[in-house]
């Protein structure tokens, strides 16, 4: 692996209580807005970034330093994993959301499913909102061997810890988890050289490379151009730390 920002820059501790400001908007639920603790593996209604309402599972959580507050990484019931995020408390209900109860009711149903004026959407509109939205299929309905590797790769890639990844001049949000080593995998953003692909905890440390590195291409060779559209082939026996920074981030 490439060397880390370790002699640069030292993990900041923060034990501090969660600030009193974290507070939430007129929107949200009035009981979630107290810190209160949610249990882990225990279902909740989470407000989504859409305005809507979906019980999800609360998979991890963390104290986020900079905002001084908690987070809760949750997977929203019946959707794709890839899907799941970090939330602050107040998009949370205090209520515990019981699954088996609610089945006969279908937690997919449209009175799950409202826009931001509250209005019920059409089975049509929830038909090509579980579309866009990747709704995926339960363990029942796929094959043995499929459901079999999919509770595997599950189990492993549970919690995604990289929210985005800022390359070259932009800033984007990642899907899946991946496994970046030691602490820079428990980052919620990480800073990404985009000729080396040499990655960073700290803006700093990224803003320091960025005037040391001397490469201003990908490495390998250029096997194709169009425009502005160039493609590089790199040879993984000799070019190996650039490899695996390539496939972390993929």
């Amino acid at each position: 692996m490439a060397k880390g920002d370790k002699d640069l820059e030292k993990p900041i501790v923060n034990n501090e209580l969660p600030n009193p400001e974290c507070r939430s908007t007129d929107n949200e639920d009035s009981e979630s807005t107290q810190e209160q603790p949610l249990d882990i593996g225990e279902h909740y209604l989470v407000r989504r970034s859409d305005e809507s309402w979906h019980p999800a599972e609360i998979i991890q959580t963390r104290y986020n330093a900079a905002e001084s507050c908690y987070e809760y990484y949750v997977h929203y019931v019946g959707y794709d994993r890839r899907l799941d995020e970090w939330v602050s408390r107040h998009r949370v209900m205090s209520d515990r959301f019981d699954v088996c109860e609610n089945s006969n009711n279908n937690i997919n149903s449209d009175h799950l499913l409202t826009d931001k004026s509250g209005r019920k959407i059409t089975r049509n509109q929830k038909r090509k909102h579980d579309e866009i939205n990747h709704v995926q299929k339960s363990y029942a309905e796929m094959d043995p061997t499929t459901a079999a590797l999919e509770k595997e790769h599950e189990a492993i890639t549970k919690v995604k810890y990289i929210d985005r990844i800022q390359i070259g001049k932009y800033e984007i949000d990642t899907w899946y988890f991946s496994p970046y080593p030691d602490e820079y995998g428990k980052q919620s953003k990480l800073w990404i050289c985009e000729y080396c692909l040499k990655y960073m905890r700290m803006e700093k440390t990224y803003r320091y490379h960025l005037s040391e590195c001397t490469a201003r291409q990908p490495q390998g060779s250029e096997i194709y151009r169009k425009g502005t559209i160039a493609i590089f082939e790199a040879d993984g026996k000799e070019h190996k730390i650039y490899c695996q920074n390539l496939c972390l981030l993929a």
